[in-house]
């Protein structure tokens, strides 16, 4: 009999083959009907390939054999195991339904109520296993099935630990699947339940993001990050997941198998208390609320108004004491009781218009305006109520998350504008709002005020990478760091992401058609972001010029119009960018000189040169821009992919040569390609960075 072609045939006299349910690198599966019990039977039949790997069989049958003594609601049960014909099958339960795999790609992220309740179930079924010492070591969605009910059955229990005792390999492919295969498994080392665990633990990752945690282009490569690698905490990717529910993915998944859970049942324990609100027995007792974290104050309003009514109360005491001291006077002076009767009443009226100003005043003031209250440590309910409360507003769009070491999770740590400023009611207020620690071990350095390329050094030497946003500031110079995500030591691990705000400069209006236009401080920006300011206060770029100078390698060093001139509209300012010092620039010119005196011209199909600019010295203190060009062995292009987008927006690039800095710069999204000279002998190894995303490749320039 063929394995893959058994439909109409009879297994050991009893089991009616009706059609192929799926096929496997290891197993066929087939529906078949017992027709001694009368019921409908899945039949996995070991394929042809293995039957001549004895140890194979043997642990196939004796890990089936001990399946079939798995009683669970939560496994796929094992009815009966054989051999006819010389092919080996084992009779299961036939399950309704589909993998979990397939409701993942289905749904995508799940909630993480619904995840939590399939990792109990999942879970469930491999403690039961795990107490009769079979360990599955193949735990993936595609082992799960689900019924229409949402019921969950691990199946396969037995069949990947019988192939990895007597070989690693089979048809060239490595056993199990390398998603979801624990460290241990990877490096060949020993194995034991809590390699179910973290294989449960990615599989419950991947029900809250809606991915695994690595993937890649080969099963080596996936298979190296799972040794290597730090996952991106998941609550980073699925925000409305609760901490403690981010913390036991994240300690299943822990690459040291002594750090993670040490029984399912542990693990279970604490999904248990996620889906009740309880603490995690694991962590102990819930730490005390930070000392931010407090009920919104009494209502403003009603003690503002209270202490106005007071303040009226004493004014109208005044009055009538006032009063009777000029009815006392009046008395005793009757001859002047006729002036002193004209000074009462002007003085009453003055008193009783200053007062009722005074009320208008402060009443109004305080329904125009409100003062800020303390927004740090709450959750974003009690924010959000306070906010109202005081006639201020907090939307969804307001609110940034960032991951933060004192600031407990849902927390807020800081807010825009701060606290007891004066505000207009109705003033939207934006919080940061904490994602609670990430548990790292590399601090985030200081980058606010930092110019942009001082910022990625320090990021750049910690081990971390970077997003990079722009945004419009009135106090902080154009190209320098207004803020940044997460805050100046906070703990991350290597690799992950730190998220600057460089400033644009100074927010301009565009001015109406005709009219008059505000020129911008486009001073230490390079030339893109000058273009689009320019344009922005309705203004042009009108000529660009190039001088020696200290500073960076084309941002702009003068404008031809003072910022804040008003130009009319449509008008035309020059710029001055930085070519570099004049000894760089002369260095350049001597060697361009050199290779056009040495070299003779080459054209050679198939091969383009391309060369940095050169600059020639001239007698004043600009120089003029001229294109350099070599041509000869040794030097080739090297094309810097730019993602799609909108030409208002930009990249920074940042190309190195064998670890060197060759080229940087900021570049309109949309220009497709940016071509970098590269220049030298033998291999040599380009990297480029595209506001973080690495390109990379070797060139051979013999």
């Amino acid at each position: 009999m063929n394995a893959d072609n058994l439909v109409g045939e009879i297994l050991g006299e009893r089991y009616e083959i009706l059609d192929k349910i799926g096929t496997g690198g290891m197993a066929t599966v087939y529906k078949a009907k017992d027709t001694l019990l009368n019921r409908n039977v899945a039949i996995k039949i070991l394929r042809d390939s293995l039957e001549g790997e004895e140890n194979v069989v043997t642990n196939f049958v004796k890990e089936a054999q001990s399946s079939a003594s798995l009683s669970h609601s939560n496994i796929v049960s094992v009815y009966d195991v054989g051999e006819t014909d010389g092919l080996s099958y084992m009779v299961m339960e036939l399950v309704d339904g589909i993998t979990l795999k397939q409701y993942i790609k289905q749904k995508g992220m799940l909630p993480w109520q619904e995840a939590c309740d399939y990792a109990i179930q999942i879970g469930q079924g491999i403690n039961e296993a795990h107490a009769q010492n079979i360990i599955h070591c193949d735990i993936k969605p595609q082992n799960i099935m689900m019924t229409d009910d949402k019921i969950l059955k691990v199946t396969d229990f037995g069949i990947a630990k019988a192939v990895s005792t007597s070989t690693v390999v089979v048809g060239g492919t490595a056993l199990g699947s390398v998603h979801y295969i624990s460290p241990e498994q990877a490096r060949g080392g020993y194995t034991d339940a809590r390699s179910d665990i973290y294989s449960m633990g990615i599989v419950l990752y991947e029900m809250l993001a809606g991915k695994v945690p690595f993937d890649g282009d080969s099963a080596v490569g996936v298979a190296m990050k799972h040794l290597e690698e730090e996952p991106v905490d998941v609550k980073c990717i699925n925000l409305d997941i609760p901490a403690d529910l981010d913390y036991i993915v994240m300690k299943s998944i822990k690459k040291d198998s002594a750090q993670r859970y040490q029984t399912v049942q542990d693990m279970l324990n604490d999904l248990h208390a996620v889906l009740a609100s309880e603490p995690l027995p694991s962590r102990g007792e819930e730490a005390e609320e930070p000392e931010g974290a407090k009920e919104p104050d009494e209502d403003l309003f009603d003690e503002e108004i209270k202490s106005v009514t007071d303040r009226m109360a004493d004014n109208q005491r005044h009055v009538r004491t006032t009063r009777k001291e000029i009815d006392k006077k009046r008395a005793k002076a009757q001859k002047t009781a006729n002036r002193n009767a004209v000074l009462l009443a002007v003085a009453t009226i003055a008193v009783v218009v200053l007062l009722g100003i005074a009320v208008y005043s402060i009443i109004n003031n305080f329904v125009m305006r409100t003062s800020v209250p303390d927004f740090s440590g709450m959750t974003v309910e009690q924010a959000r109520q306070t906010a109202q409360e005081n006639g201020l507003k907090i939307g969804d769009e307001d609110i940034e998350y960032s991951i933060s070491d004192t600031v407990a999770d849902g927390r807020v740590i800081s807010q825009e504008p701060g606290k007891g400023e004066p505000v207009e009611r109705n003033t939207v207020i934006k919080l940061v709002v904490s994602l609670g620690a990430r548990g790292g071990n590399v601090p985030v350095p200081e980058l606010t005020n930092k110019t942009r390329n001082e910022a990625l050094e320090l990021i750049g030497r910690a081990g971390l990478k970077f997003t990079i946003i722009e945004e419009a500031s009135n106090t902080v110079p154009a190209g320098n760091v207004i803020r940044q995500t997460p805050i100046a030591g906070t703990k991350l691990f290597v690799d992950d992401y730190v998220t600057i705000y460089i400033s644009k400069g100074v927010s301009v209006q565009t001015a109406p058609p005709g009219g008059a236009a505000s020129v911008p401080n486009i001073l230490g920006v390079d030339i893109d972001v000058a273009r689009n300011m320019l344009s922005e206060a309705g203004l042009t770029l009108a000529g660009i010029s190039v001088a020696n100078s200290d500073s960076q390698y084309g941002t702009i060093i003068a404008q031809s119009v003072d910022a804040g001139t008003s130009l009319p509209q449509g008008s035309g300012v020059s710029v001055t960018i930085s070519g570099g010092t004049l000894q760089e620039q002369t260095e350049a010119a001597a060697q361009m000189q050199s290779q056009n005196e040495s070299e003779e011209p080459q054209s050679d199909a198939g091969e383009s040169s391309y060369s940095e600019p050169s600059y020639e010295e001239s007698d004043g203190e600009d120089s003029s821009y001229s294109g350099g060009d070599s041509s000869g062995g040794g030097s080739t292009t090297f094309y810097v992919s730019i993602p799609d987008g909108s030409p208002d927006e930009s990249v920074y690039v940042e190309v190195y040569v064998n670890g060197s800095l060759a080229s940087e710069g900021t570049y309109s999204k949309g220009i497709g390609t940016v071509p970098v000279g590269i220049s030298g002998s033998g291999e040599v190894n380009v990297t480029a960075y595209v506001d973080g995303v690495e390109q990379s490749q070797t060139i051979n320039l013999n």
